[in-house]
């Protein structure tokens, strides 16, 4: 008896391992916020290192296998541009490369795509104000793409006035007949006839008058009816500089003397706001966030003013983007 007592004891260790395995190491993980950089603009990259779940990125080593040198930290900034494959160590566990490109994106020699503000004082009780928007359409397929219409309706009578908004531009620019247009919010620009001419050569006027003209990139993010939208923009000149933001709306269906009673409006200014006036140097840049309300039927349209005139203008499609845009990119 005894013997099988000792026979059995002997043969607890083994029997206590039967069925059991060692649980599998977590998985080693490398993730990067940014994996493209541009050099230019001195983007770099943040990277963390995960085990399963949890963040190990104090214990663990970050390796530049292109280089072979362990990182200082956690973050990489290239000096040119080029192409660095990353893994990360710890206690034997390597995970798998993680690769971070940069490039060099420079406007330097560059001149910024110039667009002009034309402001459309149109109403639906106006006979003649049709007009003005088809010598609008015609002025825009003479430029592609250098003008951005607004329409202003105003009167009250107006189911898409926006008081006092109309109201205080009618009085800025001294509008007593309608239609009439503004380019530029200049008010030496104002005319009442329905001429594409006439715009035209406002237009080509304070453009050439203007010469190389702010950079502006604008990015909107739309959560129920209501956005955000952040605006950068890079001087080419000193001056004083506000940025403005616009809310429009297409695809309004009234009435439309002149027209017809299922006409369509589009472009129709529902709200402006800007921010404080800001001194910039030439090459510098300047930011803007801006909220407020949208419908289904929103857009945006970002202004650069400078000194009081328009320098530059964009439109950004809601919950969309809109990145520096150049001359030479638009031929």
């Amino acid at each position: 008896m005894r013997k099988w007592f000792y026979i059995l004891l002997a043969l607890l260790p083994m029997l206590s391992c039967v069925g059991q395995k060692d649980d599998p190491a977590p998985e080693l993980r490398l993730v990067a916020d940014l994996t493209a950089l541009n050099v230019t603009a001195g983007e770099f990259a943040t990277f963390t290192v995960y085990s399963g779940a949890e963040d190990v990125t104090a214990y663990a080593a970050i390796r530049n296998v292109t280089d072979g040198k362990d990182l200082e930290g956690n973050v990489f900034a290239p000096a040119e541009a080029g192409e660095w494959s990353f893994v990360a160590a710890l206690d034997g566990a390597e995970s798998e490369p993680l690769t971070v490109t940069a490039i060099v994106i420079s406007d330097e020699g560059k001149d910024f795509f110039r667009r002009s503000l034309v402001l459309d004082f149109t109403g639906t009780w106006c006979v003649n104000c049709p007009k003005m928007e088809a010598a609008l359409e015609d002025a825009m397929e003479a430029r592609p793409g250098r003008i951005v219409p607004v329409s202003v309706h105003c009167m009250a009578v107006d189911p898409m006035f926006v008081k006092p908004l109309s109201d205080d531009l009618v009085k800025r620019f001294s509008v007593r007949a309608y239609p009439s247009a503004v380019v530029d919010l200049d008010p030496e620009s104002l005319i009442t006839a329905a001429s594409p001419e006439l715009l035209l050569g406002h237009l080509d006027r304070l453009l050439e008058a203007r010469g190389p003209a702010a950079g502006i990139r604008a990015e909107s993010v739309v959560e129920g009816d209501q956005y955000t939208l952040t605006v950068e923009m890079k001087a080419v000149r000193d001056g004083s500089y506000t940025l403005a933001v616009l809310v429009l709306e297409d695809g309004t269906v009234a009435a439309q003397t002149g027209g017809a009673k299922d006409y369509v409006h589009n472009n129709i200014l529902r709200s402006w706001t800007e921010g404080e006036p800001r001194a910039v140097k030439e090459g510098e840049t300047a930011s803007g966030t801006f909220t407020g309300t949208v419908t289904a039927k929103s857009r945006f349209v970002v202004l650069v003013l400078r000194d009081g005139f328009v320098d530059n203008v964009v439109g950004c499609a809601a919950g969309a983007s809109v990145e520096w845009q150049y001359e030479e990119d638009n031929d």
